[in-house]
């Protein structure tokens, strides 16, 4: 924890209470701004410009799954919401469509149990807005010690 960050490798080896899964979303920002004369120029902006309102998009759907069994009750592919952390302090918020949220702009999500076992663990992060964007994204192959 008090220890620079590193990040595993390909088939590496890590503990799972020291594991760390980051999240981040890419974002691009757009301005209008009039011009003399009928068109008005677009600009995209990075970081996000002082005064703007953001996006009206919300997270109605966020999924985190192993590709492999973790414990009885998590075999591959189920949900481990209930063991999941963001920034070692509250339980991973459950959006849906009738509860969207305020989207992870940069999230840890850390485990607070180890898998029931050694072994190989790949895990899929599946995403969408409200405007039905989806994005799904995997680790590589880790394999995570009890």
């Amino acid at each position: 924890m008090d220890q620079p960050w590193t990040v595993v490798a390909p088939n590496g080896t890590v503990a799972s209470r020291e594991f760390r899964l980051r999240i981040g979303l890419k974002e691009r920002h757009y301005t209008v701004v009039p011009v003399s004369g009928f068109i008005s120029v677009a600009y995209a902006c990075s970081p996000v410009p002082a005064g703007s309102l953001g996006s009206v998009e919300r997270m109605d759907s966020l999924s985190i799954t192993s590709l492999y069994n973790y414990d009885a009750q998590h075999p591959a592919g189920t949900p481990l919401t209930d063991l999941l952390v963001v920034d070692g302090r509250t339980r991973i918020p459950v959006p849906s469509r009738q509860n969207p949220l305020e989207p992870f702009r940069f999230a840890e999500i850390s485990l607070l149990n180890p898998p029931a076992a050694t072994g190989p663990q790949q895990f899929r992060v599946y995403y969408r807005q409200t405007n039905g964007e989806t994005y799904i994204a995997e680790t590589d192959l880790i394999t995570l010690v009890r």
